[in-house]
């Protein structure tokens, strides 16, 4: 895997419906994420996320998303956007896939945004598989978005990782 002509390193997992490791979640669950062993020979590993603009935060653990709770969505599509979690567990259809126990939110996303992050302050809590078919996201937008995220914690225990 590499980034700007720079080698991240290598893929260890993923995980589409049935990937590298088989189901997610338990026997028969499925969703969407990948695991890059970040082993390059210029690369320093950092616990951050980068927000629109530059600006770096530290993110120092990761948990179950409670139904609810504000979160910060991070894009590269639509810049960076706000909501809440709406449903904890859902069961959701994405690319002919049926993926289990996603997370649901309110937040507007964009193609591209996937794979970005959704934080609590400095808590991690999903990964951005998709959603609501949006065009644009600004003060104008609907609002009625959902989006639906693998829950980060599920991952971290399925790969045996940890937030650092």
């Amino acid at each position: 895997m590499d980034w700007n002509g720079t080698k991240i390193g290598t893929q260890t997992a993923y995980n589409f419906g049935t990937g590298t490791s088989g189901y997610c979640d338990g026997a028969t669950r499925g969703c969407d994420w990948a695991t890059i062993k970040a082993d390059g020979p210029d690369i320093n590993p950092l616990g951050t996320v980068r927000y629109w603009g530059g600006i770096y935060h530290q993110i120092d653990n990761s948990r179950y998303p409670a139904e609810g709770e504000h979160i910060d969505r991070i894009g590269v599509s639509s810049q960076d956007t706000t909501g809440n979690v709406t449903k904890t567990s859902v069961t959701v259809s994405l690319e002919g896939k049926t993926l289990y126990s996603m997370m649901e939110t309110d937040n507007c996303a964009l193609g591209g945004d996937s794979g970005g992050p959704a934080l609590n302050g400095t808590t991690a809590l999903g990964l951005l598989s998709g959603g609501t078919g949006e065009t644009v996201c600004n003060s104008d937008s609907s609002g009625t978005y959902r989006n639906y995220f693998t829950q980060v914690q599920t991952v971290l225990n399925e790969r045996g990782l940890h937030v650092y």
